[in-house]
């Protein structure tokens, strides 16, 4: 769900797929980056401290990098994130994220693509 223009919740569908937005795809670029610091770092407080730095900035929950992540991988529904990270996050911690993400510009909505319309049938 997300608000529209009129302050209403907007509903996705089950199968709508999400994907990065150009705003997603330079902090995903800045996340690995700092992960690729970080490992050369002193442990876990190190890597929460470099989390919280690169969240800030970006008005993310320092937990938004993993969410990320799995977009960047590719345009994904709702379920799928939720299965791919069910060792990580619970489903309402999912929808959650992905709310934010949305809210914040990170993710977007993938156009449905319009079928053509059919041919008319011609009765001869």
């Amino acid at each position: 769900m997300m608000n529209d223009e009129s302050g209403e919740k907007v509903r996705f569908g089950r199968g709508q797929k999400f994907r990065l937005s150009q705003k997603g795809n330079e902090a995903v670029s800045a996340y690995t980056l700092m992960v690729e610091k970080a490992r050369g770092g002193s442990g876990r407080a190190q890597f929460d401290a470099a989390r919280g730095d690169w969240s800030g900035p970006r008005g993310l929950s320092s937990e938004d990098g993993l969410y990320l992540v799995e977009f960047g991988v590719g345009e994904r529904t709702i379920s799928e994130v939720t299965r791919n990270l069910e060792d990580c996050a619970s489903p309402k911690e999912v929808k959650a994220a992905i709310e934010r993400l949305l809210e914040c510009g990170m993710i977007e909505p993938v156009a449905v693509p319009v079928a053509p319309p059919a041919q008319p049938r011609r009765y001869w």
